[in-house]
């Protein structure tokens, strides 16, 4: 069943899940923190309404987002880091302990998103609309897809076709315009490739693969797929 919903702006409590079939909506709760040194935009997501902390402006960024954290284990709820840059910057974000999600809405968040992949930590990006498939129709199914980057993101621009292995990737779209770009560890653009089709062949080396197919003023973005190294024979 493909679903699509716009997750970081909720309507009130409550995300509209638009699928095939009804569906209930995920509950949402934003959080914008001051903290001691820097704002944290953190927004939580679940199936139904979960009790949250409350802020305290004398701790850290970084430990108001581990209380939160904390407060949400074992629920199955999940958090977003809606600001990466302005609260942990590239510099910082090995600092941002347990984030899953993260919101990309400048070039320096999506640097920061780079910097957690590169550091393999398994985070996903949120912009756009977001669409998966999922087999049931509940928000749980939902939550299970951006849980684990089971999702694309699209910005005008939806894929006919995203197939991911062990060995690579592949994709295609009806824009004949379509340039997409292949990036690897360290936020590296290592390839582009023109036209409605491509494909990757991972090499072992990339650490992570992740895609961003534009055409003219849209875009579709892929999550990471972490890359491991080929044995010693293999090759390269």
């Amino acid at each position: 069943m493909d679903v699509s919903c716009d997750v970081l702006h909720p309507q009130g409590e409550w995300i509209p899940l638009h699928g095939d079939s009804p569906l209930a909506p995920l509950w949402t709760q934003r959080l914008l923190w001051q903290c001691r040194d820097r704002l944290l935009d953190c927004q939580v997501l679940f199936a139904e309404p979960v009790r949250l902390p409350e802020p305290e402006p004398s701790e850290p960024v970084a430990g108001a987002l581990a209380r939160i954290h904390h407060a949400i284990h074992g629920t199955g709820a999940l958090s977003i880091l809606r600001n990466p840059a302005s609260a942990f910057g590239r510099e910082r974000m090995s600092f941002a302990d347990g984030v899953r999600l993260v919101g990309i809405g400048s070039e320096e968040d999506e640097a920061c998103w780079d910097v957690a992949l590169t550091l393999a930590r398994p985070v996903y990006a949120l912009r756009g609309t977001i669409r998966c498939q999922v087999l049931q129709a509940h928000p749980a199914s939902v939550l299970s897809a951006l849980a684990y980057g089971v999702f694309t993101c699209e910005e005008g621009l939806r894929l006919s076709s995203l197939r991911e292995d062990r060995s690579g990737v592949s994709w295609a779209c009806d824009r004949a315009d379509a340039v997409a770009n292949v990036i690897i560890r360290d936020g590296y653009e290592v390839a582009t490739i023109s036209g409605p089709t491509g494909s990757w062949k991972d090499s072992g080396k990339e650490g992570y693969v992740r895609v961003v197919v534009r055409a003219g003023d849209d875009a579709c973005w892929t999550q990471p797929r972490f890359v491991a190294p080929r044995g010693a024979g293999a090759n390269t």
